[in-house]
């Protein structure tokens, strides 16, 4: 309606002067109008549509000869000017809204989704993954040993490695899912409608294809260093719900960092292989312990991780050591409930950030037997309560509760022992850093034969090399 009002000339002829003045100022009213809505569009098709109008003013001017044709058309030629002067400051200010939301969304180093964003757009495609009955995949990745670049060559070069990878990013995973900043050097990637066969392919996918085009990004000094860990999970049959998401596939790439640099891990749910591999009598109780470790969970948020990472360090040594398939379900078991006791321990305890009295060093060391009186009902899972009991046990015979020495210490306990007390050492800890995965390696040799069994820690060793 109102381009059919604009395009419609003015037979100067019949029409009274106020009339026509009238039309004039609703006209110039509908150019403004147009060119505030679409800028410069807006003013072309203004001049376009008016065109007629402007084209009789000028003929009657030629053929009268009369100045007061020059009124309007002098009106008019302003009307143009002003409204392009409009529509150049609406344009500008239509680019900075856009440079505004686009800031909103994204993070200003790395140009990808910020965490913000990443949580929306996560909850938006849970939403889309319920309604399609379709799986959503997540890949948590961060930077292998970024903070020892930015100590070494500065932040400007943390900066570089950033904006690196993010572009590497965005180039690999292009139209197949979002690429987020999730903190730091952490990169968050959601996969709708993916399966986790799919998922892993495009996890191995990254690594592979960062490694291929990194001397592109990076300098001489960095191109063939920078490596990517990768954790990963899958709503909603592995996760259940965006915590679960977000928390499983953080546990995995936590897990992955300390396998050692450029990995890919899965999030297993081992509660889940414990009751695949466990009779039919004992799945209520397995269903318990479950129960039991999110109560842990609850008041040390570190326990319910560290025991399936403990859990998975000591499948990874009996594997080394060609155990039997049932020593290693046992150890498996035996890893993911060796800190179940600690429910017992008051949370004031647990999270404790100074030095622990004598007096609370006692109560925290009953946490192995009030696992073996938890774990009763399980007696006939061979030798699961004695790895429980006896994890704590030093192969000089200074540990407890019992004090053994050397192979007096089952065999499991013994791989407990070096499991646990190596993701104690890389786990952040309110009362102690953590550290790295080389240091805490080194901390088990340097303690080997004293607190751990020799043989084991040579085989854990080899096991977490870069060669494997």
């Amino acid at each position: 309606m109102l381009m059919l009002f604009l395009s419609q000339s003015l037979n100067l002829e019949i029409v009274p002067d106020n009339a026509r003045a009238f039309i004039t100022q609703v006209q110039i009213l509908i150019i403004f109008y147009l060119v505030f809505r679409f800028n410069f569009f807006g003013l072309a098709s203004s001049i376009v549509l008016s065109y007629n109008d402007l084209a009789s003013v000028i003929i009657k001017y030629y053929q009268e000869d009369d100045l007061t044709y020059l009124i309007p058309f002098t009106l008019r030629l302003l009307t143009i000017i002003v409204g392009t002067i409009v529509a150049f400051l609406a344009y500008k200010q239509d680019l900075q809204k856009i440079k505004l939301q686009k800031l909103a969304i994204t993070d200003e180093l790395t140009d990808v989704y910020n965490q913000r964003q990443f949580r929306i757009l996560l909850d938006r495609e849970i939403v889309n993954s319920d309604n399609n009955n379709s799986s959503l995949g997540l890949i948590m990745l961060d930077i292998d040993d970024f903070n020892m670049y930015n100590d070494l060559y500065g932040h400007e070069c943390g900066d570089k490695i950033l904006k690196g990878t993010s572009a590497i990013l965005k180039s690999i995973v292009k139209q197949n899912g979002y690429v987020c900043r999730y903190g730091g050097d952490e990169f968050a990637i959601i996969f709708p409608n993916t399966d986790i066969e799919t998922l892993e392919m495009f996890a191995h996918n990254i690594i592979h294809k960062f490694k291929m085009v990194r001397s592109d990004y990076f300098s001489d000094k960095l191109s063939e260093k920078v490596t990517l860990s990768i954790g990963l999970s899958e709503y909603p049959n592995r996760s259940f719900t965006k915590s679960e998401l977000i928390s499983h596939s953080d546990m995995a790439l936590y897990h992955a960092k300390n396998l050692g640099k450029g990995r890919v891990h899965l999030y297993q749910d081992i509660i889940l292989q414990i009751r695949k591999n466990t009779s039919s009598d004992n799945q209520q109780l397995i269903g318990a312990f479950k129960g039991l470790l999110s109560t842990i969970s609850a008041k040390d948020k570190y326990t319910h991780a560290h025991s399936e990472r403990v859990s998975s360090y000591a499948v990874l040594i009996g594997k080394a050591m060609n155990l039997s398939l049932n020593e290693i379900s046992v150890l498996e078991y035996a890893g993911l409930l060796h800190d179940i006791g600690k429910i017992e321990i008051p949370k004031t305890l647990l999270n404790k950030h100074g030095n622990l009295t004598v007096d609370e060093q006692v109560i925290i060391r009953q946490h192995p037997i009030y696992s073996e009186n938890i774990l009763e009902p399980l007696e006939d899972i061979d030798n699961l309560i004695d790895y429980v009991r006896h994890h704590h046990e030093r192969f000089d015979g200074l540990g407890y509760p019992d004090g053994l020495t050397g192979t007096e210490i089952s065999l499991g306990a013994r791989i407990l022992c070096v499991a646990d007390s190596f993701d104690a050492m890389i786990s952040e800890r309110p009362y102690s850093r953590s550290k790295t995965t080389e240091e805490a390696l080194s901390e088990l040799r340097k303690y080997s034969g004293t607190q751990f069994d020799p043989e084991i820690v040579d085989i854990f060793y080899s096991a977490m090399s870069p060669a494997h």
